[in-house]
Order: structure tokens, then sequence, then C-alpha cells
């Protein structure tokens, strides 16, 4: 079993707050701090990498006004994890975002700033690495809230101390067909580790796909939280071979059969939903995991944030109906299929 059939991305985040400012629910608008904030997190992301501000309200920013994000926009950012749902109902919040989509730097969220990297594949380190330069920026020229015995001040306490998070996404189908993943969430939520769905608490695992993070960072050092979090995720690797082997040995031609009939359809439909299109690409990802599908897994995973509703509206430019939707859906599917093949 290959690496990318299992892990599809990792993701680090910092939660910061400022010593001057109310908590961002606590926030009114009038407070004397608040444009001198907005303005360095917007000056210190220009001068660490390019990106663009998206505010979730007109706001006045440096002396500059800045128009409310579309709302195609906006939930096109929230079904890209660019973005978190919270984020999207601030009333002074938004984003300063990378031109590459890895890096994004939220302001107002349920924090001052929500700072994170996410790159695809098994990368923890890297991400780490990566967020750290725009991190220790911040500190340099924003009054950081931080205690000694405490360490980062965040308004959930579950975040102080490193006020980190590291996370990886996952694709489980095998643990979850075979009803195991239950228990394996039990058991990782007894060690400060939790497996949510694609969107965090409260989200389904749309597609067999999970968030694996580190519960609580209280205690933590950053580099145990990233080896805590690889250590969980190797052990789900092997879980999740073992439970494929097991399916496979018990239902080996059922399989077969369900994944082909995914490919089929993904292949040769010429409308196709969201819902039906994430049933079956799940199945042909597993394909792939079994070897009996030869296509490129890292171009499958690109795939299914590009066919998402509001991804497909801001691609187009406008709103589409659900029913031109299906039918782009299908042609972006069927042409990404075709492409992917590995001879």
């Amino acid at each position: 079993m290959n690496l990318h059939d299992v892990v599809i991305s990792s993701r680090i985040r910092f939660a910061r707050n400022i010593n001057s400012l109310p908590f961002p629910h606590l926030l009114n608008g009038n407070e004397p701090d608040l444009q001198k904030f907005l303005t360095s997190v917007r000056n210190i992301c220009a001068q660490k990498f390019d990106g663009e501000l998206f505010c979730v309200n007109s706001m006045l920013i440096g002396g500059k006004f800045y128009e409310k994000t579309d709302d195609i926009i906006k939930n096109m950012l929230i079904e890209n994890h660019l973005i978190s749902p919270a984020l999207g109902r601030s009333k002074f919040g938004g984003a300063i975002i990378s031109k590459d989509r890895t890096l994004s730097v939220m302001f107002n969220e349920e924090d001052h700033l929500r700072e994170q990297c996410i790159l695809e594949g098994f990368r923890l380190e890297e991400a780490y690495e990566k967020l750290l330069q725009v991190d220790l920026a911040m500190h340099d020229s924003l009054d950081i809230a931080y205690k000694k015995g405490l360490g980062h001040l965040t308004a959930c306490p579950t975040n102080l101390g490193a006020g980190m998070r590291a996370s990886v996404m996952m694709f489980l189908p095998a643990l979850e067909l075979s009803g195991d993943l239950r228990r394996i969430i039990k058991k990782f939520a007894a060690e400060d580790v939790t497996i949510r769905g694609v969107y965090g608490e409260g989200s389904s695992a749309s597609g067999f796909m999970y968030q694996i993070s580190n519960q609580a960072a209280v205690g933590w050092s950053e580099t145990q939280i990233i080896d805590k979090i690889e250590n969980i995720v190797n052990q789900l690797m092997m879980l999740e071979e073992q439970a494929r082997r097991a399916i496979y040995a018990k239902k080996g031609i059922d399989i077969e059969d369900q994944i082909m009939r995914a490919y089929g359809t993904l292949l040769f439909a010429r409308v196709l939903g969201s819902d039906e299109f994430m049933i079956n690409v799940a199945n042909v990802k597993l394909g792939v995991g079994y070897g009996l599908l030869k296509l490129d897994m890292t171009a499958i995973n690109r795939l299914i944030p590009k066919v998402l509703p509001y991804t497909m509206m801001a691609s187009a430019g406008r709103e589409l109906t659900p029913r031109e939707r299906d039918k782009d859906r299908a042609k972006i599917v069927r042409e990404t299929l075709i492409k992917s093949k590995i001879q």
C-alpha cells in the first residue's frame, strides 16, 4: 500500500492572541488597537509571502477600504480548508491567503490569529518549518499573549501552551467498513488525539476521509505534538492496510465488482451529483490502493475539491444551478480520470 493511498495532506495551525484586545467574540469594532493589529498583520504577511486578502465583512485596514468577499468565494475557501466555517460567521474576520494556497492567516476567528500551513502528503515537519517563519514575524511585531507556566493564551483552554494543532487528513475506508474505526477513535481519545470528519469537530467523514489531530496542546512542546501525530498516523496506516487485506480475503470478487462499477460510473456518467461522486471516488481510490486501477492518486485527491459546489461556481465566475454543476462535474471527473491513467 502506497503512502499516497492513505495520507492526503498535512496541516499545522497556530492560535495566537493580542494582549491589548478582547477575544474576537467580544470585539465591538471601536477598540483603539484593532486597526493597528489588522494593519500589522497585513504588513507582516506581505513581507513573508505573496498573498491575497479576503474580508468576511467590508472593513477599513491601514487606511484602505476592502469590500466584503463574495459569498461564493467565501464558501469556496471554506470547502478548500483555507478558512474555517467559524471565520465565515465572524463580524470582524478575514484571511490573507498565499497565492499557492499553502499558507493562510485568519484574523478574528475564535482567536485573533489562526495561522496555518497545508501541504499535500505526509509532511508535518515541513509544514511546521514553513509556518514558523510567519509565526516568528508575528511575535516580533505584535504583543502576543503569552504567560509563563501557561504558554500562549487562547480562547479555548485546550489550545493553551504551544497553541498548536498538527493534523493529517487520511483516507480510511477499510477501517470504517470493518467497524474497527469506532474502537480506534476511543483508544486514541485517551491519548489526547482526536479523529474527526473532513471539516473538523461535528462534521461528517465524507468519502472515508478523516482528520487526525492533537486534542490539546497544554504541556506538549511543538516537537512532541508532531511526533505524537506522526506516530498515530503510522499506526493508522498499518491498521488500514491490515483491514484492507482482511476485507479482500473475504469479499475479493465483490470488492472488485464494486470498484469497477464505481470507476465505470465516473468514467461514463454525463450527470454526476456530489453525493454520488463522493461514494464512487472513494471506491476508485480503494481500487488504486488494491492495484486494480492504475491511476495517479495525487491527481484524484486534487480532483475532489475541484468539483465541490462553491469551488465549481468560483471557477465558473457565476452561480450555477444544481443541474449545471452536475453536468460540469461529470465532465471534469471524466477528463481527470482519462488524464490520470498511468501507463
